[in-house]
């Protein structure tokens, strides 16, 4: 997120992210409290988002915690909701969550994958599904997908991951 100054004055903006409880999500998040950003957090955990939260609050911005499982649609199209209600609109909407089940194939459960690929592929076009209308009728919107190496590189032992992330590229 270094490269924040080449998208211009960030101040008031609204930005949505999602899995930004930890990792690059976290530092994302903290990133545009630093430029002075509304930021609006889904996550599904509740400790991690109030954590989030009040890393921004410190960082002297308003922010808000939505509980978010992106493999439901209906949980994204809240999130992107309840960021409208800032200032109408959302300047920039950032699809960050990702999950693993790593072993031998044969040893991952179905539903583990089936949940993976939920989260990790459908969780990232729900979150397009609800913002893409949003931009449009603001005729503006920055869409970001944090791929992750596994996107280019496949991971051994993460065969449904280095798909999931494969499919976002």
């Amino acid at each position: 997120m270094e490269n924040l100054n080449n998208l211009g004055d960030l101040h008031g903006k609204t930005v949505v992210i999602t899995g930004g409880t930890s990792g690059v999500g976290r530092a994302a998040a903290e990133a545009f409290a630093l430029e002075c950003c509304n930021v609006v957090v889904g996550a599904r955990g509740q400790e991690g988002l109030d954590e989030t939260v009040s890393l921004c609050h410190d960082l002297g911005v308003v922010a808000l915690g939505v509980p978010t499982d992106v493999s439901k649609f209906e949980d994204v199209e809240n999130l992107a909701n309840l960021a409208l209600q800032y200032n109408g609109r959302i300047d920039i909407w950032v699809n960050n969550v990702g999950v693993m089940a790593s072993g031998k194939f044969e040893d991952v459960p179905v539903e583990s994958m089936d949940q993976l690929v939920k989260t990790n592929l459908l969780g990232y076009l729900h979150g397009e599904h609800a913002v893409i209308p949003i931009f449009k009728k603001q005729k503006d919107g920055i869409l970001i997908n944090n791929v992750s190496i596994g996107g280019y590189v496949p991971a051994p032992y993460s065969t449904a991951y280095s798909s999931t992330k494969f499919g976002i590229r």
